[in-house]
């Protein structure tokens, strides 16, 4: 019998914790997602300047709460609302609201995590959040056109100091 192979596991191991961040909680249909998410959304945007309290990222134990009592999270305000627990939400862990969103972990830490410098945002921040992991084409878009607006700058940067030495 020969010895197992070490160095697959060592490197498959990050490779399915990454494909597993990236990997919805639950596969709901996409209209559901939609609604659910937009419910969200427009929740949020009742009040815009209400302060929303962020939560740590999954990947700093995201679970626990924070030591902020003042301020809801995005999930409060969503398990506060009667018609999303009608519609099956069961509760504010961190585990539930993936699976009843239809999110991963990257996509519920763009949503509501913070960071150490910035732990709380206004709530109309939180709903374009949302609306950008719903319909993440003209976040991709902005994207594009600054990658693509940083090579032409680079690209005449260089052809001006070409033309100027030559």
């Amino acid at each position: 019998m020969s010895p197992p192979n070490l160095s697959a596991t060592l490197w498959s191991q990050p490779l399915r914790t990454l494909a597993k961040r990236w990997a919805p909680a639950e596969t709901i249909s996409p209209r559901d997602r939609q609604h659910r998410l937009l419910r969200w959304a427009t929740l949020l945007d009742r009040n815009p300047d209400r302060i929303i309290r962020l939560l740590s990222p999954s990947w700093a134990g995201g679970d626990l709460r924070g030591t902020m009592v003042g301020e809801p999270s995005a999930i409060d305000v969503a398990w506060n609302d009667a018609v999303l627990r009608v519609m099956g939400l069961r509760g504010r862990s961190r585990r539930e609201v993936k699976a009843f969103f239809g999110l991963s972990d990257a996509q519920l830490d763009r949503i509501a995590a913070g960071s150490w410098w910035c732990p709380i945002r206004p709530a109309w921040q939180v709903a374009a959040r949302i609306r950008h992991v719903e319909h993440p084409e003209l976040e991709n878009r902005i994207v594009a056109a600054a990658v693509f607006g940083v090579i032409v700058l680079c690209a005449m940067i260089k052809w001006v100091i070409y033309h100027r030495l030559f």
